[in-house]
């Protein structure tokens, strides 16, 4: 669910594949989860933060946020530090700078929120298909992945405001452009598994096969490779990876899209109440301050 961006670099992932067949939704189903030999040759570009007049603003201006009169520290699993489970590799959203570090839109905007508390963001990079049970555990104290606010979330975990507005873009070849969802029947469609891309995937009768994914990296090397005949993911994160793969951009688009109701947010326990109240806090300061939109601007977002 995202919008538009246009930037330069991205990390190849070579991902070994493992299917695991199950039934589901009267389409089949494969999980994939490690490597595959026959997976195409990942791009050996580094990831870079976007540059330009837009990024040294965003920049700029989250190096200058400060401490909040406003808002009270609240508690957290290590003082004076936010940690933020993330799984790193969903660019544009957040994902590895090739040093050890971690980039993206939710990065900085994390970045600005743990600022505004009188916090120091630290990320913990996860797996998606554990990331909430690891914060139910008390492994770090937010999950900062792009998540989307649904209804079977809500009975687990809290989110905050939104933050980011939701749309699924298809995304397939651009001699074989596939529109909306009824164009995905009888075909087969890759996935990251435990999304709502997924899940929007499941409810459309007649899908031959659903390939899911550890990584959407992963799903766009079958892609590639002809494995797949389509990819249902969010928008920015597929216009991105999309953008900054030569060999992609010459023969993928997004060709369609599914529009949802579900927008992002970050999550927290039921029980951590102090930090929801803090984030959201954080949020409405960074809006009314501009930063909000300068981090937007920064990676080519449009926000809500």
């Amino acid at each position: 669910m995202k919008k538009r961006i246009f930037f330069i670099a991205l990390v190849g992932v070579a991902l070994l594949l493992l299917p695991v067949l199950a039934a589901c939704g009267g389409s089949e189903t494969t999980t994939t989860s490690a490597a595959s030999p026959e997976t195409s040759a990942p791009s050996t570009e580094t990831p870079a933060v976007p540059t330009g007049e837009a990024a040294a603003a965003a920049d700029a201006a989250i190096g200058a946020v400060t401490k909040s009169d406003a808002i009270a520290t609240p508690k957290t699993i290590k003082p004076g530090v936010l940690m933020a489970g993330s799984d790193t590799s969903f660019p544009p959203m957040e994902f590895s700078d090739g040093k050890g570090g971690y980039i993206g839109f939710d990065v900085d905007l994390c970045t600005a929120l743990a600022k505004k508390m009188g916090l120091e963001l630290e990320v913990v990079s996860t797996a998606w298909d554990g990331i909430i049970p690891a914060l139910i555990s008390g492994r770090y104290d937010i999950i900062m992945s792009a998540m989307s606010i649904t209804e079977e979330r809500l009975k687990q975990i809290n989110f905050t405001d939104p933050y980011l507005p939701g749309i699924l873009a298809i995304s397939a070849p651009k001699d074989k452009p596939i529109a909306d969802a009824a164009g995905l029947v009888g075909k087969i469609v890759g996935v990251q598994v435990d999304t709502t891309g997924q899940f929007a995937v499941e409810e459309v009768q007649g899908v031959k096969e659903i390939k899911k994914y550890d990584t959407i990296l992963a799903a766009f090397q079958d892609l590639a490779a002809g494995r797949v005949e389509a990819v249902v993911n969010d928008e920015p994160v597929n216009a991105y990876i999309i953008e900054t793969n030569t060999d992609y951009k010459a023969k993928f688009a997004n060709t369609g899209a599914i529009v949802t109701d579900n927008s992002y947010g970050y999550a927290v326990t039921k029980e951590n109440t102090e930090l929801l109240a803090a984030l959201n806090a954080a949020l409405k300061e960074l809006r009314e301050e501009g930063v909000y939109q300068k981090i937007l601007d920064k990676w080519g977002l449009t926000g809500n």
